[in-house]
């Protein structure tokens, strides 16, 4: 609750500074598509898993035609993967001992504030096609795990997930004009982890956490 009261007061500040500047407010409610991926030769990314983000964005223009403009925000993001540790020996996991190959399930939640570049092109009939580019840093709220050897069920494991992850943040899109102020808009988000997101207790290694999203967004 710290965190999240911390980086709502961030948000609120940031957005506070740039009051004078042409602002366009969105609430987005994106579904997703999640997996973890390693270069450890002893740990297997295993199925994808489903999730959800949902937040409010905000697009600060910087050109008078309003073709280019900051996009940030604060986002929720549900999000996680499956990893299965192959190992000869049991090995230890946020204070348990797992047997070998034991499959693990990471229910991860963080607070997202992205930091993007976003072009637009202009209006086709009531159309505006857009792109974006940039980066996501995120804040670990919570970590819960699952293994397949029955030992955790939605287990906290906080000890196992670093605090903070980066990733890439790219995507396009559409949005519609509904004839007054608001429009609907719809896009493609892929997010690339670049940051490790595991504190590598028992295995040396660099996961990332990917992410493939269905952007769904009203904009006032």
């Amino acid at each position: 609750m710290k965190r999240i009261t911390l980086f709502t007061v961030f948000f609120i500040f940031f957005i506070s500074s740039w009051a004078q500047t042409r602002m366009v407010l969105s609430f987005t409610a994106n579904p997703s598509v999640n997996w973890m991926n390693t270069a450890n030769q002893e740990v297997n990314k295993q199925k994808v898993v489903l999730g959800y983000d949902f937040g409010l964005l905000g697009d600060i223009y910087f050109s008078e035609n309003e073709h280019y403009s900051f996009l940030t925000g604060l986002q929720v993001l549900n999000t996680g993967g499956n990893l299965s540790y192959r190992t000869a020996q049991p090995f230890s996991f946020a204070g348990a001992e797992l047997p070998p190959s034991t499959e693990i399930r990471y229910r991860l939640r963080y607070l997202e504030v992205p930091l993007c570049i976003k072009l637009k092109t202009d209006q086709i009939d009531r159309f505006y096609f857009w792109g974006q580019f940039g980066l996501s840093p995120m804040i670990n709220i919570g970590a819960n795990g699952d293994t397949s050897d029955g030992t955790f069920k939605r287990a906290n494991i906080n000890e196992e997930i670093n605090m903070f992850n980066l990733a890439m943040n790219v995507g396009a899109g559409v949005d519609f004009e509904l004839g007054t102020n608001n429009s609907i808009s719809a896009g493609l988000i892929f997010q690339n982890g670049l940051s490790d997101v595991t504190t590598d207790n028992a295995f040396k290694d660099k996961t990332i956490l990917n992410s493939l999203k269905i952007r769904l967004a009203l904009i006032f």
